[in-house]
C-alpha cells in the first residue's frame, strides 16, 4: 500500500524543488531583493555624484572669477562687505517705509 501515488510524488518534488529555488534565489546574499537594493543604491550615488560634479563646476568658475576679475572681487566686497571707494556717497535706506534710518 502505497501513501502516496507516483505521479504526485514527482510534482511534490517538483514542487519543493522549485519553491527552494525561489526562495533560495530571492532571499540569499546575492538574490534579486537584494540585487534590487544595490541597483537602487547605485542609482542614488550616481545621482549624488552628478550634483556634487556640478557644485564642483560652480565652485571652480567661482575661484576663477575672484582669481582672475577684479570686478567680481569688487563686487562682492561691496555687497558682502558694505565697502566703498574714496568719494563715494553711501546712502542708508530704511528698510521699511516711513522709518527714519
Amino acid at each position: 500500500m502505497k501513501l502516496i501515488p507516483e505521479k504526485h510524488r514527482l510534482v511534490l518534488i517538483f514542487s519543493l524543488s522549485l519553491s527552494l529555488f525561489l526562495g533560495y534565489s530571492l532571499f540569499e546574499e546575492r538574490g534579486f531583493i537584494q540585487l534590487h537594493h544595490m541597483k537602487v543604491q547605485r542609482d542614488n550615488l550616481q545621482a549624488r555624484v552628478h550634483a556634487l560634479e556640478e557644485q564642483n563646476a560652480r565652485l571652480a568658475e567661482e575661484i576663477r572669477l575672484l582669481s582672475d576679475d577684479p570686478e567680481t572681487l569688487e563686487a562682492i566686497a561691496r555687497i558682502g562687505l558694505g565697502l566703498v571707494k574714496p568719494g563715494e556717497t553711501v546712502f542708508v535706506l530704511p528698510e521699511t517705509p516711513g522709518e527714519s534710518p
